[in-house]
């Protein structure tokens, strides 16, 4: 189910409410092997146009890059992006705890650690969060 854009203008109308989350077709953690999500971002378009506050992306993980970027230029201020994070550090502390016999976390967590990084740095560039440190 999706968010209704109407409703959605009448909820925050209502409520007053300072965020909202919206269902455009992301979801949380890792989707299923095969499946791809379709994001409705025609819905997100209609639902930026009538709202003036903040949107967030539940499930922000594994979702295509263009519509991710896209969702913050049309108002989306948060998104959930934990699953690509853990997935990225599991695979290489994987990875690593396969060929290393040397059980210490000096060893092991490095990779792993710099592994996150690295989808982390992708997506603040990703969501224009870079360079704004300034600003807080």
């Amino acid at each position: 189910t999706y968010t209704d854009p109407a409703q959605a203008e009448d909820f925050v109308a209502r409520t007053g409410v300072d965020t909202l989350a919206v269902a455009i077709g992301t979801a949380h953690g890792i989707y299923p092997k095969g499946m791809q999500p379709e994001l409705q971002m025609h819905i997100l378009r209609d639902i930026a146009g009538r709202l003036s506050i903040p949107l967030v992306l539940h499930g922000g993980s594994a979702n295509p890059d263009a519509e991710i970027a896209e969702s913050v230029t049309l108002g989306v201020g948060k998104i959930n992006i934990s699953s690509d994070m853990k997935y990225a550090y599991f695979q290489k502390a994987r990875e690593i705890l396969t060929k290393e016999t040397w059980w210490d976390p000096n060893v092991i967590y490095p990779e792993p650690i710099n592994a996150a990084r690295k989808v982390i740095r992708h997506k603040m560039k990703l969501f224009g969060s870079t360079g704004k440190a300034s600003l807080y």
